[in-house]
Formats: structure tokens, C-alpha cells, sequence
């Protein structure tokens, strides 16, 4: 049911569980992950520290309570709880990787990217070690190391909907919000049970809708102000950004087919409320 993603119908099922066997370390623990998908990390908190209690020497209930830390917003704890879950089980790649998500998620860069090393050397052949290692590398500010990373983790698992994540959000800081899209979309669509994927995909395209829009205006400025004025060949000036405004839009229809139909209809409505917003702005503007 978790890896379905029907987290409320895992919840149901781990309740019977515990109520039969209220002792079961690892019931407690695949509770906590439900409750994470559930967006519950309160809940999910108070079930892996309850794990801990029943099983100290593993390190799944410390990465789980990390996780639910940084979900809220107790960055310190996080790591704390990740780094005494390493500890626990210094030879395993995982708890090196939930160091190295807590300590991004904390600022903290120098153990993010020590801690992502740890778990490379020790375990290069799994995806989500360079998917973390991407995260640190992006936390650092070094977007072409932090792309590197996620397309070693698509090389080992192609379709991997985290690395496809990432490269949206590496294209968000490198200003090209119509590629940020079409990863997210391409993300949303390998992991449909993740709300955070499409709604990622749908703010990206969202800008980019906006950026077209902007940039039409631009060009119409452009081309009345050079008709004004008598500039001949005056559509020479406008040539190029016609084209790319012409490839933004082709990028961005594409990558909307893509999407889901839920996402396409709350992407319309997020564009509507976008150009409302904007057009009250403006009104709010003049009449000042």
C-alpha cells in the first residue's frame, strides 16, 4: 500500500497490526513512513521515536524521525537524529544519505557533501546516493556538478521521478522555468502518487506561461513603437524574439500535454488566478 501510495489504507492496515502486536519495532516504523505520506510528520515523529524505543540498534526509526524534522521545519533536530542514525549503522548507505538530506535542508553544506561522498563510496550503484549527491551539490550553488549527479542517477535508473525532480529544480536556478516544466511533468508522470512532482510541474509551467505572455507584450511594444518611428525593416528587431517566444510556446505545449488531466485543470486554474492577481495589482496601481 505505501509503494502504491494509498497511504490512508496502509494507516487502516499497520492499526490492526499494533493493535495485535504493539511491540513490533518494524510495524512502528513502516507506520511513521505511511504517516509521511500522508502528511502527517507529527505523527510520524511520535511512531519512530516509539520504534526507536522498541529496536535501538536500528537505524530506520533515526531516519525516519529525521525526515519528519525536516518536514517540521526543526532542521537542528533533523540532523541530529540523522547523524545518531548513522552511528547506529555507519556500514549502510541510507543513514549517510539522511545526514546529507538533513544537513542541506539545515544550510549546513560542508556536512551535506561529506556525508554524500560517505554514501557514494560505499554504495555507487544506487540511484538515489547520486540523487542526494546532486542535492548537496545544488545547495552549494554548483548547478552543473548538482546535474551531473541526477543524470548518473537517471543513467542507473532511467524514469527515477527524484533525479527528475531535481534537474526541474536546477533549470528553476538556472532561469529556464520551460525545461523546469517538462522535468516535472516527466516527474509527476513516473511517480503519479506524489502531489509534490505535478505541483511543481504545474507552478514551472505557470511561469512559463506568464513569461510568454510578458515577452508577446514585449514584442508588440516593440513593433509599434518601431512602426512609430518609421524604422525601416523594423521586423528584423523583432525576428529572434518572435522565434524564441515560438519555442518557449512549443516547450510549453508540449510538456502540458504531458501532464495528467487533474494537473492540466488545476494548472488552468492556476493561470487564471495568476493573470486575476496580476490585473488587480494593476488596478490597485492606478487608482493609487
Amino acid at each position: 500500500m505505501i509503494e502504491l501510495g494509498r497511504f490512508a489504507a496502509a494507516i487502516g492496515l499497520l492499526g490492526h497490526v499494533l493493535a495485535a502486536e504493539p511491540d513490533s519495532g518494524r510495524g512502528w516504523c513502516l507506520l511513521a513512513r505511511a504517516q509521511l505520506g500522508a502528511g502527517r510528520p507529527a505523527d510520524a515523529l511520535a511512531s519512530a521515536r516509539r520504534a526507536a524505543v522498541l529496536d535501538p540498534a536500528d537505524d530506520w526509526p533515526g531516519r525516519l524521525a529525521s525526515t519528519a524534522l525536516v518536514t517540521l521545519g526543526r532542521h537542528a533536530d533533523a540532523v541530529a537524529a540523522a547523524a545518531q542514525s548513522r552511528r547506529t549503522a555507519p556500514q549502510h548507505w541510507r543513514p549517510h544519505v539522511c545526514l546529507a538530506q538533513a544537513a542541506a535542508a539545515a544550510g549546513q553544506h560542508e556536512v551535506a557533501a561529506e556525508a554524500a561522498a560517505q554514501a557514494l563510496a560505499l554504495a555507487p550503484e544506487e540511484p538515489d546516493v547520486h540523487v542526494t549527491a546532486g542535492k548537496a551539490a545544488l545547495g552549494r550553488g554548483d548547478l552543473r556538478t548538482a546535474a551531473a549527479c541526477q543524470r548518473a542517477a537517471l543513467a542507473l535508473e532511467p524514469g527515477h521521478a527524484g533525479a527528475l525532480n531535481e534537474l526541474g529544480l536546477i533549470s528553476l536556478g538556472a532561469r529556464d522555468p520551460a525545461a523546469a516544466a517538462c522535468y516535472f511533468a516527466q516527474a509527476a508522470r513516473a511517480a503519479p502518487a506524489s502531489a509534490v512532482f505535478g505541483r511543481n510541474a504545474e507552478v514551472a509551467l505557470a511561469r512559463t506561461v506568464i513569461s510568454v505572455a510578458r515577452l508577446a507584450a514585449m514584442l508588440g511594444v516593440l513593433a509599434a513603437s518601431a512602426v512609430a518611428l518609421g524604422v525601416r525593416r523594423y521586423e528584423l528587431v523583432i525576428v529572434l524574439p518572435a522565434g524564441c517566444a515560438g519555442v518557449v510556446t512549443w516547450r510549453l505545449v508540449a510538456t502540458i500535454q504531458k501532464l495528467p488531466g487533474p494537473a492540466r485543470r488545476r494548472l488552468r486554474w492556476l493561470v487564471h488566478a495568476s493573470g486575476v492577481r496580476a490585473r488587480r495589482r494593476t488596478v490597485r496601481g492606478a487608482a493609487g
